[in-house]
């Protein structure tokens, strides 16, 4: 010890380290970083919902919104003004509950798989070019084992420019609200609890089992639809964001319902290409569920696995699980 006074080692004050065990409320809602991911999960959900249920109360208080609405439940048939008013309260509701959580998480909001930098770059036209292969494929099977027939032209003209921009609009704006409802806050939320696969598998059944409330669906098509969102999910944990799958899935979506002119998840469309028609065994042509409720979806999809593993190597994760789960 240095010369000089001396404070007498009795009378330093001893420092008692803090052992009391985390309070019960502690142990439940907060994990090693933060609030746990499953509380964090349900605070979304919740906020999206009311979110929803709120925007689409609004709109039922503009007529003209509100008849866009009743035409479709009366005639059961899409058209693109109702995916229009449809799909801009899910999207809103959606990015807004996203928002909040992230100001609340302290994160950025591209991290929940929706990068505004890379919106509508190249891979979201990659995906554009898988999706029209991958329903081109299923449907020229279908019609090769006899059990679609592609029928005259529905449309020409003014009409066939005005529905095929209109639908085009309308699907990129399906694929932006389905893929960031199930695959963005929700699956990197998820990811950070149980798993990049448990959640994928959890929220890809959610995602099949809500389209059975739609007129004309059945169990395989839900089933098909399960089988796209874990597709989906394998696009996003390889390219680390979901625009290829919203290019992907707005193209599917728009091949089967405008191009070719099917049911889509039980559904028709009005403005469409196509006069097509099926016929033959439903297990071939999927019935009113559309080619997602044909057995063909399945083995396209399982084509559509192996050739995506094999184009788009996995890559490392940099900046640990926290920065990007995916």
């Amino acid at each position: 010890m240095s010369s000089g006074s001396s404070v007498p080692e009795t009378t330093l004050p001893t420092l008692k380290p803090n052992l009391s065990p985390p309070k019960v409320w502690q142990k439940l809602f907060m994990g090693p970083n933060s609030v746990r991911a499953g509380w964090r999960f349900i605070m979304y959900v919740l906020l999206f919902a009311g979110l929803g249920y709120l925007f689409q109360r609004i709109l039922k208080f503009i007529p003209s919104f509100a008849e866009i609405v009743r035409t479709v439940q009366r005639a059961g048939i899409l058209t693109p003004q109702f995916e229009f008013v449809f799909e801009s309260t899910v999207i809103a509701a959606a990015l807004v509950a996203a928002g909040t959580m992230a100001r609340f998480e302290k994160r950025r909001f591209g991290v929940y798989g929706m990068p505004v930098e890379k919106a509508f770059g190249k891979l979201f036209w990659q995906g554009v070019l898988w999706g029209l292969i991958f329903e081109t494929a299923a449907i020229l099977i279908i019609s090769a084992l006899g059990g679609f027939s592609f029928g005259n032209l529905a449309l020409s003209g003014g009409a066939l420019v005005k529905y095929a921009i209109l639908w085009a609009i309308g699907f990129v704006m399906v694929g932006i609200a389905e893929e960031f409802t199930f695959r963005g806050y929700t699956q990197f939320t998820l990811t950070t609890g149980i798993g990049f696969w448990p959640s994928a598998i959890l929220l890809s059944a959610a995602f099949g089992a809500i389209h059975l409330g739609n007129a004309g669906e059945g169990w395989v098509g839900a089933l098909s639809v399960a089988t796209f969102g874990l597709f989906a999910c394998f696009t996003l944990k390889r390219t680390g964001d979901l625009w290829f799958a919203i290019g992907f899935h707005a193209a599917s979506d728009y091949a089967e319902t405008f191009i070719f002119s099917t049911p889509d998840s039980g559904l028709l469309a009005k403005g469409h290409l196509l006069n097509s028609s099926f016929h033959g065994p439903r297990w071939l042509t999927g019935g009113t569920i559309g080619p997602e409720g044909s057995l063909i979806d399945f083995v396209v999809f399982a084509l559509a696995f192996i050739a995506f593993a094999k184009l788009y190597p996995s890559k490392k994760n940099v900046g640990g699980p926290q920065a990007n789960p995916f």
